[in-house]
């Protein structure tokens, strides 16, 4: 017999992982989520879609559907547009979500119910034009975000529904500010990408083959201070007067990024060797955060509002905690801890103003956490940070750093040697090695990070080698199912 086509190939790897999928809901008797509901994340069938059976099949379906649309996009220019995988043009859909945000029309449609509502009746309460509203809203449409239920008439559904804020339209109306605070979606996270990563993200060329620009490593050196020509530090720029509601919407944008893994990812491992999606490499278990002895000190550096260190402090009791950041981030912990005053009051968690490129002043730590922070940083500034981590470390101090591993598009044998026990499985044939779209989250990200603080994701060999000129060593490397972030549990050298 000929050898299958890598149509027919990548097709059948499509069917067999919706059988897997429909094997599984079928012995619980649920149905897949439907895209025209909004997202239930108290519902079972959500529960099941993190499970690691169900995560590998899901990101089967996905990486090999786009790779079959590649394949199969043909030779022309037209043709190569539609199919999405050139559409230089498609920089128009993040521009329009943030549209859609800003302009509340996510709340304002979801309070009109399954029948959806007019544009012209959205234009009348958010005050815009209802032919550029009706248009907005039918080029999300047409990319599943919304669903146009009748010509010009538009309704909620899965993918719109995590942008909700979960506010009343007029509380938003009357008090914009208060979109951020305690919010139950991921909008700040979505407006912080498509307005202050969106605007940099234009510049980018500007800042890779400008002469000034290509070889620096300064963070003020990124597309993101070509854009708005500011010579100011993000973070700095943050702190401006002017700039106090995005300061507060970053706060709560980094709390909610927690909303794009599993619920309480940190405090999970596993056997990453088969999630073929994820980084391709493992040690045995995650961190056992609930093994520490009692009374461990768990110091999260750059911990902003503390939405992780809340998850630790609910789930392993017999541990103190401090979040350090910025005195203005610090002070919008205060707001976010407010809900649960009884772990600030009790002593268990503290909310210390500190800047990790200065000595660390808390001895005797048992773990040090950096959650989303080395990447915040070229290796140069990371590795003051890992320096001064080092100086303050006992022998039996563990780092934990929590960062998107990112992964090479080829296989990479070379693992096996930084890291004991590692494995590198071989993702279904004809699939990329990382699998390709399922891990597209890890490269845009890792050009976020280029964009707004000429910084970068890493790979695993670049950060035990980094690691290593710190002090530290790489001992374990973990996954949690469902998660595009890597664990690496670091020891002093």
């Amino acid at each position: 017999m000929a050898p299958k086509s890598h149509l027919r190939l990548l097709g059948e790897l499509i069917l067999k992982s919706i059988d897997a999928i429909e094997s599984r809901l079928e012995t619980e008797s649920i149905e897949f989520p439907v895209l025209a509901n909004p997202v239930d994340p108290s519902s079972k069938a959500e529960s099941l879609l993190r499970e690691a059976d169900i995560v590998n099949a899901t990101s089967y379906i996905v990486a090999a559907a786009s790779q079959l649309i590649a394949t199969s996009s043909g030779k022309s220019l037209s043709t190569l547009r539609s199919k999405s995988h050139f559409a230089a043009d498609k920089f128009h859909l993040p521009a329009c979500i943030r549209a859609a945000v800003e302009s509340n029309m996510v709340e304002i449609i979801r309070e009109a119910g399954h029948q959806g509502i007019h544009a012209n009746d959205i234009a009348k309460r958010n005050n815009t034009d209802p032919i550029k509203t009706a248009r907005i809203l039918r080029l999300l449409s047409n990319h599943h975000i919304f669903t146009e239920v009748d010509p010009d008439v538009f309704c909620i559904n899965r993918l719109s529904s995590v942008l909700d804020s979960g506010k009343s339209a007029v509380e938003l109306q009357e008090a914009p500010h208060h979109r951020y605070v305690n919010m139950s979606s991921i909008s700040a996270l979505v407006l912080m990408q498509t307005d202050e990563a969106f605007k940099g993200a234009a510049y980018l060329t500007e800042a890779f083959i400008g002469p000034g620009t290509a070889y620096s490593l300064k963070a003020t050196d990124s597309p993101w201070n070509i854009a708005t020509q500011t010579d100011a530090f993000l973070f700095d720029w943050y702190d401006w007067p002017e700039n106090a509601s995005r300061k507060t919407r970053f706060s709560f944008a980094m709390a909610c990024s927690t909303k794009l893994e599993p619920p309480e990812a940190i405090l999970s491992g596993s056997l990453l060797h088969v999630l073929f999606n994820m980084v391709n490499y493992f040690a045995a278990q995650g961190f056992k955060w609930g093994n520490l002895p009692d009374d461990s000190l768990i110091v999260d550096l750059g911990g902003g509002v503390g939405s992780t260190a809340l998850m630790i402090a609910k789930a392993v009791p017999h541990v103190k905690l401090v979040v350090q950041d910025r005195s203005s981030v610090i002070e919008d912990a205060k707001t976010y801890w407010a809900s649960t005053p009884e772990f600030l009051e009790s002593g268990r968690v503290k909310l210390q103003v500190h800047n990790f490129f200065e000595p660390q002043p808390l001895k005797a730590v048992a773990v040090f956490l950096l959650r989303w922070i080395m990447h915040d940083w070229a290796d140069p500034s990371a590795l003051q940070i890992l320096q001064q981590l080092r100086a303050a470390a006992t022998p039996a101090t563990k780092l934990i750093t929590v960062d998107i591993i990112l992964p090479h598009t080829c296989q990479d044998t070379r693992v096996i040697d930084l890291i004991p026990g590692a494995t590198v499985p071989a993702a279904p044939a004809p699939l990329l090695p990382n699998m390709g779209a399922a891990s597209n989250m890890k490269y845009w990200l890792d050009f976020q990070m280029f964009v707004l603080g000429n910084c970068q994701e890493r790979t695993l060999g670049h950060f035990v080698r980094l690691a290593a000129q710190g002090g530290w060593k790489v001992a374990e490397v973990h996954h949690v199912p469902g998660s595009f972030l890597g664990q690496c549990v670091s020891v002093p050298i």
